[in-house]
């Protein structure tokens, strides 16, 4: 009775210090987008006093003739970077339980830049023959879709995932998408699509995107999200065998392909709206396993909550330089890499020296 009772103890801590821990991490967002949103031009609120700005902010008042103000500007980038980063993390939080590696994320796999590549081809199709599809949404998700089953397939070995063939078939797949990209957006002509090419594939906030296109963008990462943490459960049952989750009800098939649809459109989702970002989904679930531990319900939520922050601390950075240097917005990408790369050779250093003793 005693064993029960602390264990049942124990089981309410993890709970309490999880909802701290949510808590804790939605204030760091919320503070992390305050600052961003202070942050610009000039030091303090922009477009008046503090108060205007949040009469502003909660939509109590407007200038005269609807004119788009500073702060409107900064809002959108705001809530661009939070969609990015949350998508990017939820995407890799799916990829590590869909592929049992934590080691698996958007952009190390080619999922961002098979993205890229689809959104390339599309415009294309477009500026050459005269083919216009819509969105460039559709590319970007057949792109992310066929890289993703290509490294699944190329990391298979006799029905079994080989985790470091997956990472190495993820960075082949990569480098050639990046070569697609600069090949495809060549040929459309001298200019090419994007002038800032370069930027873009570094992950460069795109604030040239339609209202449609980010309201999309936001809804289906808001919507899959919900959805990764509705499903937690069996993604968590899911890291056992293949067998072991049959026997306790969890549909292996259908949650492997729900997991494969959410983390490629989420994935795409972030590359319309910034380009290919790198390992967002890989620090953002990692450092966020270490505080809530595997539960995969609070770890989407909290991932999500974290990549979020991320992209808006990245964005803010990025205009404190430009106001220090003058050097122009640096594209977000920098910043997680530099972030994520140390992290990945950090993570990788056990799959590694395994053939010689």
């Amino acid at each position: 009775m005693a064993s029960n009772a602390s264990a049942t103890r124990s089981v309410h801590r993890g709970r309490t210090w999880r909802r701290v821990a949510l808590v804790m991490l939605c204030a760091a967002l919320l503070a992390a987008a305050w600052a961003r949103l202070c942050t610009g031009l000039s030091w303090g609120w922009p477009g008046g006093s503090l108060l205007d700005g949040l009469w502003k902010l909660f939509g109590l008042s407007s200038d005269e003739g609807g004119s788009v103000t500073l702060l409107d500007i900064r809002l959108t980038r705001v809530v661009g970077a939070a969609t990015v980063g949350a998508a990017l993390a939820a995407s890799g939080v799916a990829l590590q339980a869909l592929l049992r590696n934590p080691l698996a994320e958007p952009y190390i796999l080619g999922l961002s830049s098979g993205a890229a590549v689809g959104v390339i081809a599309q415009s294309l199709l477009a500026v050459a023959w005269g083919l216009s599809f819509g969105s460039n949404a559709w590319g970007a998700l057949v792109g992310a879709g066929v890289s993703m089953a290509v490294v699944y397939a190329v990391g298979r070995r006799r029905g079994v995932i080989d985790p470091l063939g997956l990472l190495l078939a993820g960075v082949v797949l990569s480098t050639i998408n990046g070569s697609l990209v600069m090949l495809l957006n060549y040929l459309i002509g001298p200019s090419g699509v994007r002038e800032n090419l370069m930027y873009w594939m570094m992950g460069f906030l795109d604030e040239t995107q339609s209202a449609s296109t980010r309201n999309v963008v936001m809804l289906l990462t808001f919507g899959g999200v919900g959805l990764l943490a509705w499903l937690g459960r069996s993604m968590d049952v899911l890291t056992l065998s293949s067998a072991e989750a049959m026997s306790l009800g969890v549909p292996v098939a259908r949650l492997r392909a729900v997991l494969f649809l959410m983390a490629t459109a989420l994935a795409a989702g972030a590359v319309l709206l910034a380009g290919p970002i790198a390992f967002v989904g890989l620090i953002c679930p990692h450092v966020v396993r270490f505080a809530l531990g595997p539960t995969h319900r609070a770890l989407v939520v909290g991932s999500a909550l974290a990549g979020a922050t991320l992209i808006v601390l990245s964005d803010t950075a990025s205009v404190l330089l430009d106001r220090a240097l003058g050097t122009g917005l640096l594209p977000l990408g920098i910043f997680t890499a530099m972030l994520g790369g140390p992290v990945f050779l950090w993570m990788l250093r056990p799959q590694m020296g395994r053939g010689e003793e």
